[in-house]
């Protein structure tokens, strides 16, 4: 089994930082995204550039099916990840009074829900692994 990561919003912004940053160091990226495939797509050239596998993979972490399955699809094909990073989250900004039931909703599931929809298909194929892993999550507004 590889020394894998996968970066949750790892398509710009601080996600694609931490993921180039691991690829440095030498880990196998899988770079994730919502709706930006191709800038995902570019963050993975990038680190293949750099000597290291990676490959992408799209889909809404507020889906707890569409997450699930798409994780365990890709362990099925490459094994257990070694780490992950869940950095993907998203902010509705507007004064409280103004903030919309569905703004309200939509961070709440993008930011909360997405957790637990990654790590709980993952967490045991890490454990099973029998090796050190690592599990970071990163928090904004």
């Amino acid at each position: 089994m590889s020394e894998t990561i996968l970066v949750t919003g790892s398509s710009r912004g601080i996600g694609k930082a931490i993921a180039l940053y691991l690829a440095e160091k030498g880990f196998d990226v899988v770079v994730h995204c919502r709706h930006r495939l191709a800038e995902a797509e570019a963050v993975a050239e990038t680190i293949v550039s750099m000597g290291q596998s990676s490959r992408v993979l799209q889909f809404d972490l507020s889906d707890r099916q569409q997450c699930a399955e798409r994780l365990m699809q890709d362990i099925a094909l490459h094994g257990a990840y070694y780490g992950v990073v869940c950095n993907a989250g998203m902010t509705a900004d507007n004064a409280f009074p103004a903030l919309t039931d569905a703004d309200w909703d939509t961070v709440l599931h993008t930011n909360l829900d997405g957790f637990y929809n990654v790590l709980k298909p993952l967490v045991m194929p890490m454990i099973q692994r029998r090796k050190p892993g690592r599990i970071v999550t990163l928090s904004s507004v």
